[in-house]
């Protein structure tokens, strides 16, 4: 039997079909939803009573196109393109997926221009420079929202206090916020960036290094790595390799799918997500939606087609869903700027504080 026809029987086979069907009309139901989204008719859409009210709109999705998120269109359009050195783009690129929002550099560069990114080759030099920006993300005075909602960053931050209460020899030391990015400063110092920008280095390469260190679990060692595939200078990592670092949400939604499979490893979730990659449109249902399989394409990027990353994020999503359908006050909190707009409009916001700000302090004079 080839290896091909081995792992679509895999899915195939060991699907609960009840469950699938409730997995699959979800999936088709969400990229439709997000594919009038990006047409603006997204008042097109209307619940499905299937679903409930967790599917309305407003309450937000990981899409698995990472060209809608937010972050990705901060790094297409104000960090890979700039004149600056790759090692200063890889490290504001690991400094705000591990922070969470891109806001993270207006606070750290005192700035309301989201091009304006830390520069990491002059932060090394302990000078005026680093004692800035160190200070600027502690004192944060406009109190700018830097930290994701959708991720738990806690074991991040305890490994950059530990690395700063180490360096400074305190071990009663506080988190604050320029830990982060002093901890980003010593993972470059010990390889980060060359592994990276090395042309031998595939996706596996990077992600297996961010995980060897302390407090980078699978969630943080897979994800920022798979935003380099935005880069043309970085094209020799792809988020379509064939290896994934399954996280726990990801688990629990093929646990769903598949209830008689034991996902006791790694390996058996990266299989059978990579087997439901390879065979993504004999696996999925279009026949259950009218023009379904065109909302699939056109959602999605690629020639219409799931890359890894985006299979295991269309699982992980599927399980948010699980776990907030029954929950209003959840569905609440999930009601998030997943896209760019929101930024935007938090620089703007800024913009006016600032400009507040200093004709209180003229008329204070």
């Amino acid at each position: 039997m080839g290896l091909e026809k081995k792992s679509l029987e895999l899915i195939m086979d060991n699907r609960d079909p009840e469950r699938f069907d409730f997995f699959n009309r979800w999936v088709l139901d969400f990229f439709r939803r997000e594919a009038l989204r990006e047409h603006g008719r997204i008042d097109e859409y209307k619940v499905d009573p299937l679903f409930g009210e967790a599917m309305r709109q407003e309450v937000s999705y990981w899409n698995p196109n990472r060209s809608k998120h937010a972050e990705v269109f901060w790094l297409e359009n104000y960090v890979f393109g700039q004149d600056t050195s790759m090692r200063n783009k890889v490290l504001n690129a690991m400094a705000v997926k591990f922070v969470g929002m891109p806001t993270l550099t207006l606070v750290a560069t005192d700035s309301t221009d989201y091009r304006n990114i830390i520069d990491f080759d002059q932060y090394k030099n302990r000078g005026k420079y680093y004692d800035w920006i160190n200070k600027n993300l502690d004192e944060n005075p406009y109190k700018i929202p830097v930290w994701g909602r959708t991720q738990l960053q806690t074991s991040l931050q305890t490994a950059a206090r530990n690395f700063v209460r180490e360096e400074e020899k305190d071990p009663e030391l506080r988190f604050r916020l320029s830990h982060m990015i002093r901890w980003m400063e010593h993972l470059d110092e010990v390889g980060l960036s060359d592994v990276v920008l090395s042309k031998n280095s595939k996706l596996h390469n990077v992600c297996e290094w961010l995980r060897s260190h302390r407090g980078i679990g699978p969630y943080f060692a897979y994800h920022p790595p798979c935003n380099f595939s935005r880069s043309d200078e970085l094209a020799h990592i792809d988020e379509d390799d064939d290896y994934c670092l399954v996280g726990p949400g990801a688990k629990r939604g093929l646990e769903f799918v598949f209830p008689e499979v034991n996902f006791k490893n790694e390996k058996i979730m990266e299989e059978y997500i990579l087997a439901v990659r390879d065979h993504q449109k004999e696996f999925f249902d279009f026949s259950v939606y009218d023009g379904a399989e065109e909302w699939y394409n056109m959602n999605l990027e690629r020639g219409g087609n799931l890359t890894t990353f985006g299979t295991e994020i269309t699982f992980c999503q599927f399980n948010v869903y699980e776990c907030i359908k029954d929950n209003s006050k959840a569905q609440q909190k999930r009601m998030l700027p997943l896209e760019f707009d929101a930024f935007d409009k938090i620089a703007e916001d800024l913009e006016k504080k600032r400009n507040t700000s200093s004709l209180e302090e003229f008329f204070d004079l």
